[in-house]
């Protein structure tokens, strides 16, 4: 069984090494979430398309808009127009992460 795991400062250093052994061991783990500040949207976006995550969060609000406008840029640039493929939910403010580790990640 995979397990589904969300994570959190995805665009950091250790966030994106995180992403880097989930992508090494696609049969082992599905990410569901993705948590980041929001200072650089175009890496969240492309983080959460590659990973087809159900949420992303954001930590600044003034950076949600940055965000959703980088998604559906992603998702188009990655031919997901039409499809079963969908944009992931977005969540912004100072409390989006905590909303995110509450995210379920059983089974």
């Amino acid at each position: 069984m995979r397990k589904r795991v969300a994570i959190l400062g995805s665009t950091g250093s250790i966030g994106t090494q995180a992403l880097d052994v989930v992508s090494a061991a696609p049969e082992r783990f599905d990410v569901v979430a993705l948590a980041a500040g929001g200072g650089r949207p175009e890496l969240l976006a492309a983080q959460a398309i590659e990973h087809q995550v159900e949420v992303v969060a954001v930590s600044q609000a003034t950076a949600a808009q940055d965000v959703q406008l980088a998604l559906y840029a992603e998702a188009q640039r990655r031919g997901w127009a039409t499809g079963d493929h969908r944009i992931p939910r977005l969540l912004a403010g100072p409390d989006a992460a905590t909303e995110v580790a509450r995210t379920p990640c059983g089974p």
